[in-house]
């Protein structure tokens, strides 16, 4: 593929893995409202409430954790769905219990329903951020190029600069691998695993030209605004990154960053 439809591959798999990791984190709310079923679970113990009262309680506790997993294994829209449904649920059904008691002369209990406004504030909030994800995930990859992403990925992390004329080794703060994609550099930190990539215009690497015999050189990092602190650069990065370099003259860039605004 051309650098074009290459630069949009990346765009694509990573705003998708970026809409992944945003709905694996909201699974920790899961375990969260799993914690506020158990206290309803143990008033209801605590009232003498009956074991089916008890049971249901027992099943909605065990339906958001398993919603919780489902949406760390499998990310999607649909699974910030199921909270919205089962947070509908639970608010009625203890909304129902509530006017039940009512009916049989049995006062308000504040808690039961600030706990039930918390449910249907929860659903709301979820209901929105569904609503969002359906529309940012109607753009998924394809199986293919999330395959191609995770060996691309895999294969910079392990390339060596010294056997592999693409590849650069640089132990900034974090430590990053890179690949030299065409007029695109394709970095991943080693540690995190995080991705970035930018293209030759404004991915440069500076220097000192004085060699202290060590093989490694004080070097910045400069991308767009960012400049990295100094760290050491080994020759055979160095070599590869000069040779990338060579192959846009300075005509050549600047076209490049026109066509890219």
């Amino acid at each position: 593929m051309d650098s074009a439809e290459l630069q949009m591959r990346l765009q694509q798999v990573l705003a998708y893995r970026d809409l992944c990791r945003h709905v694996r984190r909201s699974g920790r709310e899961n375990f969260f409202f799993a914690t506020i079923f158990a206290i309803f679970a143990a008033m209801a113990w605590q009232n003498g409430r009956n074991d089916f009262i008890l049971l249901l309680y027992t099943v909605f506790i065990a339906a958001e954790l398993l919603i919780g997993l489902y949406k760390w294994f499998f990310p999607s829209a649909e699974g910030v769905l199921f909270d919205v449904l089962i947070l509908l649920a639970f608010a009625g059904l203890n909304g129902l219990v509530g006017f039940l008691q009512f009916q049989i002369g049995i006062g308000p209990n504040p808690v039961l329903a600030f706990l039930v406004a918390l449910m249907l504030l929860g659903a709301w909030r979820q209901w929105q951020q569904y609503r969002l994800l359906r529309v940012l995930f109607a753009e998924r990859p394809s199986r293919q190029h999330l395959r191609w992403f995770d060996d691309l990925v895999r294969e910079i992390r392990q390339a060596n600069p010294q056997s592999d004329e693409l590849a650069l080794d640089l132990p900034t703060k974090p430590h990053l691998k890179a690949k030299l994609l065409g007029d695109l550099v394709f970095c991943v930190d080693r540690r995190s695993g995080d991705i970035q990539f930018a293209t030759v215009y404004d991915f440069h690497i500076e220097r000192d030209p004085v060699d202290h015999g060590t093989g490694r050189r004080p070097a910045r990092l400069r991308v767009g605004d960012y400049l990295s602190p100094p760290f050491e650069i080994d020759d055979a990065s160095w070599d590869n990154y000069q040779r990338w370099k060579r192959q846009y003259p300075p005509a050549m860039m600047q076209s490049l960053a026109n066509d890219s605004e």
